[in-house]
């Protein structure tokens, strides 16, 4: 199995995305990146001003590829900055406790997280009013401030009037950021704040972008098999006299079994998935293409097989996204 990144799409993102909003450019890279791969961190970094990453791990493992820029960790857990000694990587408070323990360890970088209205993370305005009074004393302002949109444009211009309202202070203000991808989606002329965080748009799922990512695994074997005979485990039995090539990938790799109909795409041409998906294999009808082993059959080459792949799992383009696991062999381009 392969993942081919296409850097030049990811960079043109970029571009057109900070071209609309006008304003800083978060590039978030957990989840290895949406299943890009960390290591595109050094490849967008002339583009980005900072990134943003889930926990300490991940925030390691992009520093130890090379860049340089600001690295925000996602609220949640602070204990790392007992050990971490690289001011690079910016931990996220989101209590009082949060924020009295990071400043007694010396942290002077850190993001404030509030909440308005998703209650997963963040600091309410009680808790907030606390953290301001202890900044104030202790003379410590945040890097950045943020919050996260709980239901897309729905709920974004009422969530941002409250962060505005909690946040327009002096030791918070200096860098906040609550638009994620939803940024686009939004009426031309609402303020975006100092910064947007972009995650799903930067990798191409968003109006007039494209996606930068392509999956694909290699045919290891063709063959004609008769009508009556079965393909793979369980019970499928051919209706017709068919050429069946067997697929490098399967659910481990990302090819999960369901009971919707799944494709593998050919020289451009559409090839239904036989039997059920295998742990390491699949099984394709080519009897329509003519193809050799060697050559590549793609389980994403569009926008459109993501999508497919959501629906068929009955899921979101995330998921599929982040799906593929570490034993896929990735390529940059």
């Amino acid at each position: 199995m392969q993942t081919v990144v296409d850097l030049s799409r990811l960079r043109h993102n970029i571009r057109l995305i900070r071209a609309k909003t006008g304003n800083g450019f978060c590039a978030v890279v957990k989840a290895d990146a949406y299943g890009h791969g960390s290591s595109v961190a050094s490849y967008i970094e002339p583009l980005v001003d900072c990134y943003m990453v889930a926990c300490y791990d991940e925030a390691a493992s992009i520093v130890a590829s090379g860049v340089r820029k600001p690295i925000l960790v996602l609220g949640g857990d602070v204990g790392f900055v007992v050990h971490n000694r690289d001011k690079q990587i910016i931990p996220t408070v989101c209590s009082l406790r949060q924020l009295e323990f990071i400043a007694n360890c010396g942290v002077k970088n850190f993001s404030v997280e509030v909440d308005t209205g998703m209650h997963r993370l963040g600091a309410d305005e009680s808790e907030l009013g606390a953290m301001i009074a202890f900044m104030t004393t202790r003379n410590l302002s945040s890097w950045s401030t943020y919050s996260h949109i709980y239901n897309g444009v729905a709920s974004a211009l009422d969530q941002a009037d409250k962060f505005d309202r909690m946040t327009n202070v002096s030791v918070l203000n200096r860098r906040r950021h609550l638009y994620s991808s939803v940024a686009l989606d939004l009426p031309q002329g609402v303020p975006l704040f100092d910064m947007t965080r972009s995650g799903i748009a930067m990798y191409g799922f968003a109006k007039g972008l494209d996606i930068a990512l392509r999956a694909r695994a290699k045919i290891i074997s063709i063959s004609a098999v008769e009508r009556g005979n079965r393909v793979g485990y369980g019970d499928y039995i051919l209706d017709k006299d068919s050429v069946i090539a067997t697929v490098a990938c399967g659910y481990a790799d990302g090819l999960r079994r369901c009971d919707k109909q799944l494709y593998l795409t050919v020289r451009g041409v559409k090839c239904k998935v036989v039997g059920v998906p295998c742990m390491d294999m699949c099984m394709i009808d080519v009897s329509d293409v003519r193809c050799r082993v060697g050559e590549f059959a793609y389980l994403i080459q569009d926008k459109e097989d993501v999508e497919y792949l959501a629906k068929c799992y009955g899921t979101i383009v995330y998921e599929i996204l982040t799906g593929f696991n570490g034993r896929a062999e990735r390529i940059y381009m």
